[in-house]
């Protein structure tokens, strides 16, 4: 029996030191949707238009729409790409009355090294094309006592708290200051902390997972941004074919920082009295 456990042991750390091998890669599959546990879309307590709530219910789904997308992940062991899967878009019924489409920012390839200490991440401001740079810090993520399995891995619990960004305050700010001239139609409430949960397996012994979340001994399966769920639906390692981890490389490289100043700019040129983004197309 204690030749058996020896034999099974050697067998484990043989694969594990295969997997992280000089030419060990992935790919993982992800897809991402929309839950509404609860309505942060808020219209006015005031007395509702009939239209106003179909408004609002377009709004809504419009938004659940825009966040089913699927993504790929290539990993080796110290770089990894995230990148959206191309899809056809959806035809448009010319009898609806009105119709509303929601962008989700952040759909370009999101590159992070961690050799080098350094992510890059593509965007683009209503067309023009930015390459945001930034130096890579380790998340400080929280353990969890907790285990579930997806697919065939055994995956463990961790928390990431991000604080209100200043971008976020600000946003809020200028909401209130137009509340006082004018209520809006759309409530917009104030930002709190958000805490992302990561379900990430060490049976893949990399740090990377969906949207740039890393810093975790494993690869992260699945990931929780309050309403938004990004779950990885299949994980191929070592295949014969070679893949290869392309960085980002279009648009202007800006920082972070540079890069929210300009969409703020940008995005406060094209609102309405009422703070609501007016973009209208001609047929």
């Amino acid at each position: 029996m204690n030749r058996l456990i020896i034999t099974v042991t050697i067998m484990v750390l043989l694969v594990c030191t295969k997997m992280m091998g000089q030419d060990f890669q992935g790919k993982a599959e992800y897809f991402s949707k929309f839950i509404f546990k609860t309505d942060k879309i808020k219209l006015d307590d005031g007395d509702k238009k009939e239209e106003d709530k179909e408004l609002h219910e377009a709004v809504k789904l419009a938004m659940k729409k825009s966040s089913e997308k699927t993504y790929t992940l290539l990993f080796n062991k110290q770089e990894a790409v995230y990148e959206e899967n191309e899809a056809l878009e959806q035809p448009t019924n010319p009898n609806d009355g009105f119709s509303i489409s929601v962008k989700m920012s952040g759909g370009g390839k999101k590159y992070i090294n961690t050799k080098e200490k350094i992510s890059l991440e593509e965007d683009e401001i209503f067309g023009k094309e930015f390459l945001i740079e930034e130096p890579l810090e380790q998340p400080k993520w929280q353990m969890v006592n907790e285990t579930k399995k997806i697919g065939d891995y055994t995956c463990m619990k961790a928390e990431l708290i991000i604080p209100v960004s200043e971008k976020q305050k600000q946003d809020y700010s200028d909401f209130l200051k137009r509340e006082e001239k004018k209520p809006a139609l759309f409530k917009m409430e104030e930002p709190k902390d958000k805490v992302i949960v990561a379900w990430y397996t060490p049976e893949i012994p990399v740090s990377f997972g969906p949207n740039n979340y890393w810093g975790l001994p494993g690869l992260i399966l699945e990931i929780n941004e309050e309403n938004l769920v990004v779950l990885c639906s299949k994980v191929v390692l070592n295949s014969k074919e070679k893949l290869k981890i392309k960085r980002p490389n279009t648009g202007d490289k800006v920082s972070k920082k540079e890069f929210d100043r300009i969409q703020k700019k940008k995005m406060d040129s094209m609102k309405n009295e009422d703070g609501i983004i007016i973009h209208s197309f001609e047929n």
